[in-house]
């Protein structure tokens, strides 16, 4: 029944488009009439093993005479959401922001590392300290006569919440003095 219904609308679809057409033979509109039969009937066969049209009925499962209760398991019980006193909740999160900082203040540069500092000395220039210590945190300008620019270096490098500064004053483009963040023993 399907089949000839989808015949007949595909054949009325092919006459429509032929028409326009001058010289058709039947032989032609048969075999292509054919061709489009096998594929709807194979296409039919796929949607209905899809569908499962074609399937038999499984039989239903056999009941034994007597019946066994199945063994409930025990009640597992509600896990208990573990709470922190919220000193506790604040301190882990002070932890983590020192940690963040002794992290941001160790990727400054070079001068977070004391061997850096071990290489600066008197006379040399303000390039050289670049090279060595990296570029200062802050460099400004003095109001003594004896020092006419300072580099400062500061970071929290120990995450003790106290700011650690390096030093170096300069005079005429030159160190004149210095003072490390690192307190040598």
């Amino acid at each position: 029944m399907k089949n000839k219904f989808f015949a007949s609308i595909i054949l009325s679809c092919f006459a429509g488009a032929l028409s326009g057409q001058d010289a058709v033979s039947n032989a032609d509109l048969s075999r292509k009439l054919d061709l489009i039969l096998l594929k709807v009937d194979s296409l039919e066969t796929r949607v209905n093993a899809i569908e499962g049209k074609n399937s038999k009925p499984t039989p239903p499962v056999p009941q034994p005479a007597h019946s066994v209760q199945p063994k409930q398991p025990a009640p597992v019980p509600a896990p208990e959401v573990i709470t922190q006193p919220p000193q506790e909740k604040n301190s882990f999160f002070q932890k983590i922001k020192k940690e963040l900082k002794i992290d941001q203040a160790q990727a400054a540069g070079p001068w977070t590392n004391p061997e850096s500092w071990r290489q600066i000395r008197r006379n040399i220039s303000s390039f050289q300290v670049r090279n060595t210590l990296g570029n200062p945190t802050k460099i400004k300008n003095s109001l003594n006569p004896r020092i006419g620019q300072v580099y400062r270096y500061e970071g929290d490098l120990d995450g003790d919440g106290m700011e650690e500064k390096g030093v170096v004053n300069f005079h005429r483009d030159r160190v004149v003095s210095f003072e490390s963040p690192f307190h040598e023993k």
